[in-house]
């Protein structure tokens, strides 16, 4: 049945220097690793926000009417758009989550597919296959046909920070949660928090898994931020100029758009510290939680796998031909921080250095971050922008209050959120589940 949906769509929830987003998550995975297509995910109770650290500030685009009855995005000019605290009750961009994705967290990619009845190795992605870009968000939601609202394949929304620096990093502190972990209940009410797994001493974890819940360590379908893994992609602005009520970027580093020079950031998989363990017997299904650097499962859960799209194909002549996007390419990368004496697949100098994996200590193998909660956070500070990209000092237009309005320097971020096709833990036995991601910048 065809959608209809206001082209104004929704928004994100902003508060200044930390990004959270706290969401329902309806996974309806196939029992084998990568999705069904044939069912959606959907997302609620939404949250970004942010505290005024080392004067770090963040907004979000604003939607203005471009003079033809069209709502656009428009760069906030405005002192009073970049607040301590900003919040939509439904962002838009979350609601759905839905087909196969693949990712090095700028290209992503639906690729083909091997059949299979082995529900301990599960479907297997065919390397010599077509493939397919993945669907955003931000594209299906913002794009003339209503139809596709529901069918991206991973979330992705930009925002902006500005500072008096031009230095600002990813604080140690940020996380990604599990609904149980924070204690939200089925109802999605906070209440207690527990484990993503139970044994004799913990109790039973919120949206148990249907797989296990005639097991004697029941584990929950929250499990899922195992196989979840966080982007962001990001340049500075250098400029801005307005026309017909619409502030956009200006074009900058010799004529480059902003989509031409951003970089990725950062690539990060944030639960290392979970493993699916799947059998042929789906019945005796599993869940590893509290896994550290050395221990026996560290080689599989602390590795992120992904394919990339081969483009454009090479023909028999050796002339290009980029009309076919055919052949993936699998890769594996550590993080050299977190496991030193791990080999890559890549050789270890074409490991990205913004790949980034949530440092765990193994002295933290049963309990992180003190008592309760029981999650990690990323571990280590990642500088996001820094002097070198040459960032200029943007204006602003007063809102009534103290702020000066000049000397900011302002980048623009895509932050992508998406569950990984090759991750144990994407599977049907881990549905119905609740995350919440929090990002902390500070310069």
């Amino acid at each position: 049945m065809e959608q209809k949906t206001s082209r104004s769509r929704r928004y994100i929830i902003t508060k200044n220097s930390i990004l959270m987003l706290v969401v329902l998550v309806i996974i309806f995975l196939a029992v084998w690793a990568w999705y069904t297509d044939t069912k959606s995910t959907s997302a609620s109770t939404t949250k970004l926000s942010a505290s005024p650290a080392d004067n770090v500030e963040i907004a979000i685009p604003e939607k203005v009417d471009d003079g033809k009855g069209k709502l656009v995005d428009s760069f906030p000019i405005n002192n009073g758009s970049w607040k301590t605290e900003i919040e939509f009750k439904d962002s838009g961009y979350v609601k759905n989550l839905v087909n196969d994705i693949t990712s090095d967290g700028k290209q992503f990619v639906v690729p083909g597919f091997n059949s299979t009845e082995d529900y301990a190795i599960g479907r297997t992605v065919n390397v010599a296959d077509v493939w397919e870009d993945g669907l955003s968000s931000k594209e299906a939601l913002t794009d003339d046909d209503v139809n596709n609202d529901d069918k991206y394949n991973y979330i992705s929304f930009d925002f902006y920070l500005r500072s008096r620096s031009s230095r600002i990093n990813l604080r140690p502190e940020s996380c990604l949660a599990s609904g149980s972990e924070l204690g939200y209940d089925d109802d999605g009410k906070k209440g207690t928090p527990r484990k993503l797994s139970a044994d004799s001493s913990s109790t039973v974890p919120y949206r148990v898994s249907s797989y296990s819940a005639n097991s004697a360590h029941p584990f929950s379908a929250d499990a899922i931020v195992g196989a979840m893994r966080v982007s962001l992609v990001g340049a500075p602005v250098d400029g801005v100029t307005t026309l017909n009520n619409v502030t956009t970027e200006t074009t900058y580093d010799n004529g480059k758009t902003w989509e031409k020079s951003a970089q990725t950031k950062i690539t990060w998989l944030p639960r290392p510290d979970i493993c699916l363990n799947a059998t042929k017997n789906m019945t005796d299904w599993t869940l590893i939680t509290g896994i550290t650097p050395s221990s026996e499962y560290a080689e599989k859960t602390y590795g992120h796998s992904f394919f990339e799209g081969n483009y454009p194909v090479t023909k028999e002549d050796g002339t290009k031909d980029t009309s076919v996007k055919k052949g993936v390419t699998k890769h594996k990368y550590y993080d050299k921080n977190v496991l030193p004496d791990k080999v890559s697949d890549d050789a270890d100098e074409n490991v990205p250095d913004y790949f980034k994996v949530s440092k765990i200590s193994n002295s933290d193998s049963t309990k992180f971050n003190g008592a309760t909660p029981y999650y990690p956070t990323l571990g280590q500070s990642v500088e996001i922008a820094n002097e070198a990209e040459n960032p200029s000092e943007i204006e602003f237009s007063p809102s009534g209050d103290d702020r000066a309005t000049n000397g900011y320097y302002v980048y623009r971020y895509t932050l992508n959120l998406w569950i990984e096709g090759e991750d144990a833990e994407a599977r049907r036995a881990i549905n119905n589940g609740m995350f919440s991601l929090e990002l902390d910048f500070g310069a």
